[in-house]
């Protein structure tokens, strides 16, 4: 599927049609951004593999809320089984999407190491720090930050549709990640304001003990389907 160029003002427009998907199933959305991050805590108790298995299985429980999504727009109810209809179709492309995701962040990892983690881990082998050498930790820090970023937006770009494109259209992992990828580039303005909506967003969920992310987070998942509804839309 060839993905569209949209107006800017869609940005905005995926957070409201996302919020109005949430909308029809509140309570369910809820109980599902709950027991997928206790999924999440669970994993992450697992020494080393834990965490490995956690972002192999991401595409798969994204591509199930897609899966509900798409049930609410067709008028059918949201379920919990929802959450776990990725084992259910293309399953293979969806933890091979997994798998290139966690490839992605173990490169970028070991790329902010080479930029920075050498000369914070020597700051923190011990001893009383000069100034010059905690001005050069904090330095190589940033730096490092910053080509992480660098370098995981592209990857984020790329895997944003790219398990609705897999559950959806049957497109193979590494055309769905270029699909996915030009997507995003395509419309990096709508995009640029979708991110800075749910900047403020985020900072208005905050307020209240963060309990404004028990709505926020299911609304950025209905977000990312009606993005890709939107922008492969004939």
């Amino acid at each position: 599927m060839e993905p569209r160029q949209v107006a800017a003002g869609q940005g905005w427009q995926w957070i409201v049609e996302g919020f109005e998907l949430f909308k029809k199933s509140p309570i369910i959305w809820v109980v599902l951004f709950i027991i997928l991050f206790l999924i999440t805590i669970a994993l992450h108790f697992i020494p080393i593999l834990g965490p490995l298995v956690f972002y192999i299985l991401s595409p798969v429980f994204l591509a199930g809320l897609m899966i509900g999504c798409k049930a609410q727009q067709n008028g059918e109810e949201l379920e919990i089984a929802h959450l776990f209809a990725g084992f259910k179709k293309n399953t293979n492309s969806l933890i091979a999407l997994g798998g290139i995701y966690l490839v992605g962040q173990i490169i970028i990892f070991g790329v902010m190491f080479i930029f920075g983690g050498g000369a914070i881990f020597t700051l923190m082998r011990g001893g009383q720090p000069d100034l010059a050498a905690m001005t050069a930790a904090i330095s190589s820090a940033m730096l490092a930050v910053l080509v992480g970023l660098a370098l995981y937006i592209p990857l984020a770009m790329a895997l944003w549709f790219a398990p609705a494109l897999a559950v959806f259209n049957d497109m193979q992992p590494v055309p769905a990640l270029k699909s996915s990828f030009d997507a995003c580039l395509k419309n990096i303005i709508p995009f640029l304001i979708y991110g800075i909506a749910l900047f403020v967003l985020s900072l208005i969920a905050s307020i209240p003990l963060f309990l404004g992310f028990l709505v926020l987070i299911p609304v950025i998942f209905t977000s990312i389907y009606t993005g890709y509804k939107d922008i492969y839309s004939a």
